[in-house]
């Protein structure tokens, strides 16, 4: 497992294959080593692409961190410092649940770093999602 340190924040991650940049976001307060996590990075891998697999802040091996609007606001910005400090941006954004909610916020906030969004069980429904991008801040 490799770490880095992102706007103040240590984070563990993996980097799986070579070719196109992806990230997976895990959802809820899962790690990187949840069952199907590796296992999709592997098939994207086997695809021809470089996949990023990450422990969000708060979740798994990196840091706590209660700064930011809201935690899913600070994770998108970490999640876009990292791809950037990793020279994998612009990438696809990919993640489910909480880690889709992570993944939009990314793309909306932080343009730059997305080429693609993949996202599956967004959660919190319309609510959830609109308060979710009530963080965005237009660029």
């Amino acid at each position: 497992m490799a770490r880095t340190t992102v706007s103040g924040l240590s984070i563990a991650y993996e980097l799986i294959g070579d070719g196109r940049p992806w990230v997976i976001t895990p959802g809820g307060r899962f790690s990187k080593d949840s069952p199907g996590v590796r296992e999709l990075a592997a098939a994207l891998a086997e695809r021809g692409n470089r996949v990023l697999i990450w422990d969000r802040p708060n979740c798994g091996a990196s840091d706590v961190c209660f700064a930011g609007t809201s935690e899913s606001a600070m994770q998108a910005d970490a999640l876009a410092a990292l791809l950037e400090h990793l020279g994998m941006a612009p990438a696809v954004i990919a993640g489910g649940s909480g880690g889709s909610r992570v993944s939009l916020l990314t793309a909306a906030r932080h343009r730059e770093v997305a080429s693609g969004l993949a996202l599956w069980w967004i959660s919190g429904g319309v609510f959830g999602l609109m308060r979710g991008t009530a963080a965005w801040r237009p660029s």
